[in-house]
């Protein structure tokens, strides 16, 4: 693909991502993409197919530009194993900050049939692996409980994360405004380490 043409895809991708996480598949026109693209819309469906086809990719996009646990938080989990749940809560909340589109993204997949998921299986196997075997690491040494799974474990922090993004507006007028400074985020991340650790 010629570099003016791989623009042009990257710049209809980037486009489509922040009008879907606004929209909703079905609040989004391809119309509107194009004009925001600046675009012939039939290019779009040269590159993507379909509407269907461009939203898929943006899922896609989206998962791949985001990485689950960085190489700094690898190796101070690695150092302090005790922290581990500290480390990676932290690094889930930063990730959600730097991406903003990524739990919006979420949101509407869950709600759209099964066929935008098709390329999701294996395209995060990588971090859970290396996450999977600290978690691991940390159980041994007695800093985990044992009777809790990496799946139960992860999926809690990834929900804690993930809620406290999507859900800030309502939670922030219902349960605790305190909750969503930046003094209230570090109480949550703490109590949150109390209540994983191994008793």
């Amino acid at each position: 693909m010629q570099k003016r043409a791989i623009e042009t895809r990257e710049n209809i991708l980037k486009t489509a991502i922040g009008i879907f996480s606004e929209c909703g598949y079905h609040g989004t026109k391809v119309d509107r993409i194009a004009e925001v693209a600046d675009i012939n819309k039939q290019r779009i469906y040269a590159y993507f197919h379909s509407k269907a086809g461009l939203f898929e990719q943006c899922l896609t996009a989206v998962f791949e530009g985001v990485k689950l646990f960085d190489d700094k938080a690898m190796a101070a989990a690695r150092l302090e194993p005790a922290r581990l749940t500290e480390i990676i809560l932290r690094e889930y909340m930063a990730l959600h900050r730097k991406h903003p589109y990524f739990w919006r993204m979420l949101a509407w997949a869950n709600l759209e049939n099964d066929s935008s998921l098709k390329k999701l299986p294996g395209l995060k196997e990588k971090d859970y692996t290396a996450l999977k075997e600290l978690f691991g690491n940390a159980v041994e040494l007695g800093l985990q409980p044992r009777g809790v799974s990496f799946e139960t474990y992860i999926f809690t922090l990834m929900a804690i994360s993930y809620f406290y993004h999507s859900n800030r507006k309502t939670l922030s007028k219902t349960l605790s405004p305190e909750l969503f400074t930046g003094q209230g985020m570090e109480k949550l991340i703490a109590e949150c380490s109390l209540m994983t650790a191994a008793r």
